[in-house]
């Protein structure tokens, strides 16, 4: 630079943009002192693809650049940089020549820093550092960068993280434990001599056998129920699931909702079998802070109308809210939500099956089970926009169809409408109990499953595949097991159907990039609005599923599992599943944020009011999903739509 006060222009222009407002004005003085300016007309090369890199790194001061793959075919655009973006950062992935062509738009004022000491100053901070991570991928970045603890404040929108959720939980008391036959009495006696503790375990030959509470006590003993002389064994809970000491306090809440239940039997080894460590209850989560979604399921089990259920699904929301601050909240949040959805079916389940009961519309009493789809099916749903919700019943005899599926429906219309009256907001696109195409005998439910599998085009399967994020929710499980095993023999039986899925989730391709906060689409054409399910959520869910059932692990799990569960087969497939992973990750925190926040679905996000910081992530992650288009047509053999 000429002079100091050219070098204090420059300095105040570049601490308008990240990352160099988080520099020091000391050290963003020297590095401009180290620099100089560069001028260059429209259409002039900065830097030519595959040529050795210079000493420094530019920032844009004024005009636009385009960032281009040039092959002998032709040239094609990748990304198109303004005011304030970086150029030439490649290099700190070790690549010693510039991989694409950035070629002036316009005229163009670029500010040449030396690379070596922007580097330098970058590391010293996590903000910096996080910003300049976001020029390349979540899963390549720059070795020495520390972005651990540098999250933005932009991105969070909640009033508190959900940072206790990865605290270990530690220093549980020893657990009471008696044998089957031991007398209540003893049980009693123990529970009310020990501070604190409110359960005791149940232990016999093969392990664990269950779980006595206090209010079991309170409830059956104290009543007269049963004797303090009676055996543990008449008033023990039985368990099922117990789960491994020293966790993370989220693993243990998230299995908690899932089990509905205020205890966890922890074990060694965490099987039925091993020796027991102690006994987790809410009261131990309380003092982590995470006792307030466990709360309110339990109150929504006991909700005595849907105006008092919709006002505990809203504290739901607000917890969601509060707790939303960041991609990495959502292993949590999702699961959390989940259960509120789970809890607000339930009980709307029972308030109107009691209804019907006292109207006297006679029941045919088949064994049923009520499933979510979709989004919700998924663990994907934080907002309350299409809970996607359905019924399957066992086949009835074929002189009461008539009457069951009258039955069914009915039940399916009105639980249908008291989850709307909980809040929800149903669009055209919604799956709904109260529609037939939602609301059959499990052999209907075969027949139609069978009908996508076998002749998916003509039966137009590409409306239908949020039915095969189908999960349990209440009810008789089994009949899901039996319409699972059917979908898993038929696509046995029809090899052709999971390369049509994956062709059909390559039909819309992400946009290409942001600038001066619009969106440009993959031909260049500009959009005020990104859609973040059109662009990131919905190629990635089809892609997952579409692996999940041709692996047959399909069952029960989001996106974020599917794409875990893979067993890829080298590196860079798995290098590009953990930048999937991240990518969908990040567009579905982006999608709960502008929900909760606008009260919609949260898909459609205006671009300008995005931070530089948000836009290079979301960026980040069309191109991850372009990359993992062009790997499943490789792998399946299906010709690029692009």
């Amino acid at each position: 630079m000429k002079t100091a006060s050219i070098a204090y222009r420059v300095a105040d222009f570049m601490r308008r943009y990240p990352p160099f407002q988080y520099l020091i004005e000391d050290e963003l003085l020297k590095l401009v002192g180290g620099g100089r300016v560069i001028f260059h007309e429209a259409d002039e090369l900065v830097f030519e693809q595959g040529r050795k890199r210079s000493k420094y790194v530019y920032v844009i001061q004024q005009g636009t650049v385009r960032l281009l793959d040039v092959k002998p075919e032709g040239e094609t655009l990748h990304d198109v940089r303004s005011e304030g973006d970086l150029l030439g950062v490649g290099r700190y992935l070790g690549i010693d020549e510039h991989i694409y062509t950035a070629r002036t738009e316009t005229d163009v004022i670029l500010y040449a820093l030396p690379a070596d000491l922007f580097w330098t100053l970058i590391k010293r901070h996590p903000r910096a550092s996080r910003f300049l991570a976001a020029y390349f991928s979540s899963a390549i970045m720059p070795s020495g960068l520390e972005t651990e603890d540098a999250r933005s404040d932009e991105l969070r929108l909640g009033r508190r993280p959900v940072d206790w959720m990865t605290r270990r939980v530690q220093s549980l008391r020893d657990p009471a434990i008696f044998a089957p036959d031991s007398p209540l009495r003893d049980v009693a006696a123990r529970l009310a001599g020990s501070a604190g503790a409110d359960a005791a375990a149940v232990t016999g030959g093969n392990g664990v056998l269950g779980l006595i509470t206090r209010r079991m006590l309170s409830d059956r003993v104290a009543s007269g129920e049963l004797s303090l002389d009676a055996p543990a064994r008449l008033l023990m809970q039985p368990v099922h699931t117990v789960a491994v000491p020293g966790q993370e306090a989220g693993a243990y809440l998230t299995q908690m909702l899932q089990c509905q239940t205020d205890h966890l039997l922890l074990t060694a080894n965490g099987k039925l079998d091993g020796p027991l460590t102690g006994i987790l209850s809410r009261l131990d989560l309380t003092r982590t802070e995470g006792a307030a979604p466990l709360a309110i399921v339990e109150d929504m089990g006991r909700a005595s109308c849907i105006s008092e259920l919709a006002q505990l699904r809203a504290q739901g929301t607000a917890v969601i809210a509060a707790g939303l601050s960041g991609a990495e909240s959502l292993r949590w949040l999702t699961s959390i939500a989940s259960a509120f959805d789970a809890a607000v079916l339930r009980r709307v389940v029972d308030l109107v099956e009691g209804a019907l009961e006292q109207e006297g519309l006679e029941n045919p009493n088949l064994d049923h089970c009520w499933v979510f789809f979709g989004c919700a099916g998924r663990n994907e749903l934080l907002t309350l926009h299409d809970l996607d919700h359905g019924l399957i019943y066992d086949d009835p005899a074929p002189d009461q169809r008539r009457a069951a599926r009258s039955y069914f429906l009915e039940l399916g219309r009105r639980v249908s409408a008291g989850i709307a009256a909980c809040g929800f907001v149903t669009t055209a696109k919604a799956i709904m109990a109260g529609h037939p195409s939602a609301c059959r005998a499990v052999g209907e439910w075969e027949h139609a499953f069978g009908s996508w599998i076998r002749d998916p085009i003509d039966t137009c399967v590409y409306r239908a595949t949020s039915f095969f994020d189908l999960r349990p929710v209440y009810g008789d499980c089994r009949l899901v097991d039996r319409l699972e095993r059917h979908i898993q023999s038929e696509e046995d039986r029809n090899p052709g159907f999971v390369p049509l899925l994956v062709s059909d989730s390559m039909a819309n391709l992400p946009p290409l990039t942001f600038f001066r906060g619009l969106v440009i689409d993959d031909e260049g054409g500009y959009i005020e609005t990104l859609d973040l399910q059109r662009a990131t959520l919905q190629p990635v869910v089809d892609i997952a599923r579409a692996l999940a059932l041709d692996c047959g692990s399909h069952r029960s799990a989001g996106t974020l599992q599917r794409l875990r569960a893979l067993a890829p087969e080298d590196d860079d497939a798995e290098l590009l599943i953990d930048e999937t992973v991240a990518a969908f990750a990040n567009a579905l925190y982006h999608r709960a944020r502008t929900g909760l926040t606008t009260g919609t679905e949260g898909s459609r996000v205006d671009p300008s009011k995005l931070t530089r910081l948000e836009q290079n992530l979301l960026k980040s992650g069309f191109r991850t999903v372009l990359r993992l288009m062009e790997y499943m047509g490789r792998r399946y053999g299906i010709e690029s739509k692009w």
